[in-house]
């Protein structure tokens, strides 16, 4: 199993050289990729600017994969996105960038807009590709070509909702989902990504899947999970905006509480939606626990077949050394084993 890491969001800013040198550590310890959020400075999540990070972080790590989790059609354009990652691919770190996209939430909802539709999403999912590849792309009915030749470059698709995880099957490079780690989920999601892949003469199961997740450890089990509420709203409401897919019926009147009770401008470690999280909602979202308790979610994640994770964690960077040693020294070995 391979494990890649999200780094951010942030209470406040670290120092450069701090944030850095947890980067090292993360590349140190074995995870790969590494993913550096994208969104607007309107929120209380402090995030630095991807590309400015990515630049920084390929200066102080050699192998892993660097690349946004994720960018959003409607605050770049394809032709800037395609040079960026031109730029990076280029110059600093060759051959090890990924491009990761999603239709949007916090960083289009704050400035006024709303996330990309499925059409919309389709064209720009076609143009970037093409400005990628340095073949012709129409976007918004305007045609170009990039210079750049970077076919290489994988775009990795953000998926929650049915149709969107099969334009993943279909166009995309990989696939990240968040819409959940339950057995449910997994299975519910694969055959979605599945449409995708018949509409496109793929291979079943050919479109790499990435199960993104957030994970917290402690040995007070209760304090932990009590602790990760705030950190799982932003994605628990961006999920169940799609719709209650894989919900059981038993959870449903708890879900549809929290979705009607989300305050879109009210994000960040001292949140009041994360009054309305339920047992069900971190379960589903999050690993947390003792290192007993994640170790054994990981291993199910691992009979299902599921051989690439993303981990999310909580915002202090205290917390988030005490998760990577703890997933390298104790998950990490068990999923590793063939």
């Amino acid at each position: 199993m391979q494990i890649g890491l999200r780094i951010g969001p942030q209470n406040e800013f670290t120092p450069v050289p701090e944030y850095l040198e947890f980067v090292k550590k993360a590349e140190d310890l074995g995870f790969d990729p590494l993913l550096f959020s994208d969104t607007v400075s309107l929120s209380h999540f402090h995030l630095r600017d991807p590309f400015v990070v990515m630049a920084l972080a390929a200066g102080v790590t050699e192998r892993a994969g660097l690349g946004t989790g994720v960018t959003v059609p409607f605050t770049r354009h394809p032709a800037v996105i395609a040079n960026a990652f031109g730029s990076i691919d280029d110059a600093i770190a060759p051959r090890r960038t990924f491009v990761g996209v999603g239709s949007g939430d916090t960083a289009v909802y704050l400035i006024g807009k709303r996330a990309a539709r499925l059409r919309e999403m389709r064209e720009f999912l076609q143009a970037l590709r093409g400005l990628l590849d340095g073949t012709p792309a129409i976007y918004e009915g305007t045609e170009m070509q990039s210079n750049w030749r970077k076919a290489h470059i994988p775009i990795c698709l953000a998926a929650d909702g049915p149709k969107m995880l099969a334009i993943a099957g279909e166009l995309a490079d990989e696939v990240i989902l968040g819409a959940g780690a339950t057995p449910e989920v997994i299975e519910w999601a694969r055959s979605c990504v599945a449409e995708g892949e018949a509409r496109a003469g793929r291979q079943p199961g050919s479109t790499p899947l990435w199960v993104d997740m957030i994970v917290s450890v402690g040995d007070d089990r209760e304090a932990v999970r009590q602790a990760i509420r705030p950190r799982l709203c932003n994605r628990a409401n961006h999920n169940f905006r799609m719709g209650f897919h894989s919900v059981p019926d038993e959870h449903l009147d708890g879900v549809r509480s929290f979705r009607e009770n989300y305050d879109e401008s009210d994000v960040g470690s001292k949140t009041k939606n994360a009054d309305h999280i339920n047992d069900y909602i971190i379960d589903r979202f999050a690993f947390v626990g003792t290192s007993a308790d994640v170790v054994a979610r990981f291993e199910t994640l691992k009979s299902l077949g599921v051989e690439n994770v993303i981990v999310a964690m909580p915002f202090g960077l205290e917390e988030r050394y005490a998760i990577i040693e703890t997933l390298a020294r104790d998950v990490m070995p068990r999923v590793s084993e063939a």
